[in-house]
């Protein structure tokens, strides 16, 4: 009789939760939504001072956003492979991961491809193309594929992380998770682990506090 009491408040207790979740996310969601109207609503009246209060915001926002983004995907990448290296199917998901990588890749190149085609941008006019020249680098036709494939190759552990230069820093995160993952179960493998395991509920907390 006490085992079917618990199992009842458990399911009731899951109930509330899975309910007050929910709740949380249509309340989230009506708030951003209000948001976006009333951002539209405000912008439109073309307010100078709001205008500039609201960029400040913004530029706030947005840096700090960068500050936790980076470390963050690069602490998920390297505790997640951590966690494989005992796994058979270890091989299998990180074949999949190149796999889809490869995919989105080649989509967001035919994707662009395509805009190119369609836009066609030759035959623009020349205040429109010249509009944007000052914001290309110069060096920007003098460079290779192969330039650009041995960039992504950091010779500094520090430099891709202040650049925010993402491949580098994907790069660099599966190495070490990779190689957390292979080496042997040291006391000091668990004692580096737990420091970036806490670094990475660290900044999840400061997302959710951000967002």
């Amino acid at each position: 009789m006490t085992d079917q009491n618990d199992k009842n408040v458990d399911v009731l207790a899951q109930e509330i939760t899975l309910k007050s979740r929910g709740q949380g996310k249509l309340r989230q969601f009506i708030l951003w939504m209000g948001a976006l109207i009333i951002g539209a609503i405000l912008g439109w009246q073309h307010i100078p001072a709001l205008n500039e209060l609201f960029n400040f915001i913004a530029a706030i926002f947005t840096r700090l956003f960068q500050f936790i983004a980076i470390p963050t995907v690069s602490l998920a990448v390297i505790t997640t492979l951590s966690m494989l290296g005992a796994k058979k199917d270890t091989g299998r998901i990180f074949g999949h991961a190149v796999v889809y990588t490869l995919l989105t890749t080649i989509c967001a190149a035919a994707v662009g491809l395509g805009l190119y085609l369609w836009i066609a941008p030759g035959n623009l006019p020349l205040d429109v193309i010249g509009a944007g020249a000052a914001q290309v680098p110069e060096k920007l036709g003098t460079v290779t594929y192969y330039d650009h494939f041995l960039s992504v190759i950091p010779n500094n552990i520090l430099q891709p992380y202040l650049q925010a230069n993402v491949l580098s820093v994907m790069f660099i995160s599966a190495s070490v998770g990779l190689a957390f993952a292979f080496m042997p179960r040291t006391e000091n493998r668990e004692a580096v682990l737990k420091v970036l395991f806490g670094l990475q509920e660290l900044l999840f907390t400061l997302i959710k506090a951000l967002l």
